[in-house]
């Protein structure tokens, strides 16, 4: 009888254990910030002419650790970690791609389109390597540091024109996410910048 009056206790408190685990309330999920990159292109230009040459901005390849939507920070040398309640809409390099063209097309020099390459007839291709796209923390304060490689290269001729690397820092209002979004979005202007000046300066006469 005792044995019996034990298990019965047992098997109570097991249901009490389980009904009261059903009745706690589930964690709310984590909230992930997302957030973009954006450039707005100089007002007043003229549309490029339809004898323009066409000019074929492809997606940049991203190096090791940079193919991604995380947003990377560097707090020690060679050490990339990512932020985890904050991301990027998409990954940087398919962001680039489409405000590189806009930036371009905006001269009136070119018909930039961003599209895959063989799907249209182009005179020109803008190919690029996303070689580093990170928050550094070991500076102080932290700083945005983009390195981009570009190669233009005549469709044509079938031959390079020119290729630059470009690097660039932009120090960082916050030492956070928001703060390295921030940054990112005001060096990526100064990259498109750069990146047109290099179109226009060697553009085929």
């Amino acid at each position: 009888m005792a044995t019996l009056v034990k298990k019965f206790a047992v098997l109570i408190g097991l249901v009490c254990s389980v009904a009261g685990c059903s009745m706690l309330s589930k964690p709310d999920p984590v909230a992930i910030d997302q957030y973009l990159l954006e450039y707005q292109t100089a007002g007043g230009k003229d549309a490029a002419g339809s004898d323009a040459p066409v000019l074929l901005v492809t997606i940049p390849r991203a190096h090791g650790g940079y193919d991604t939507a995380g947003i990377a920070y560097m707090q020690q040398a060679y050490g990339l970690r990512y932020y985890t309640r904050s991301r990027w809409a998409d990954t940087p390099v398919r962001m680039l791609a489409p405000l590189v063209a806009d930036a371009i097309q905006a001269t009136g020099r070119f018909q930039a389109l961003y599209t895959t390459p063989g799907s249209i007839t182009a005179d020109m291709r803008l190919d690029m390597e996303l070689i580093r796209f990170h928050q550094d923390f070991t500076r102080q304060p932290s700083e945005m540091h983009i390195t981009l490689r570009a190669l233009l290269i005549d469709l044509q001729e079938n031959k390079v024109i020119a290729s630059q690397q470009f690097d660039l820092s932009e120090p960082a209002e916050a030492d956070d996410a928001y703060g390295g979004v921030v940054a990112a979005n005001r060096a990526v202007g100064r990259l498109l910048d750069d990146l047109t000046r290099f179109c226009l300066a060697n553009q085929p006469r």
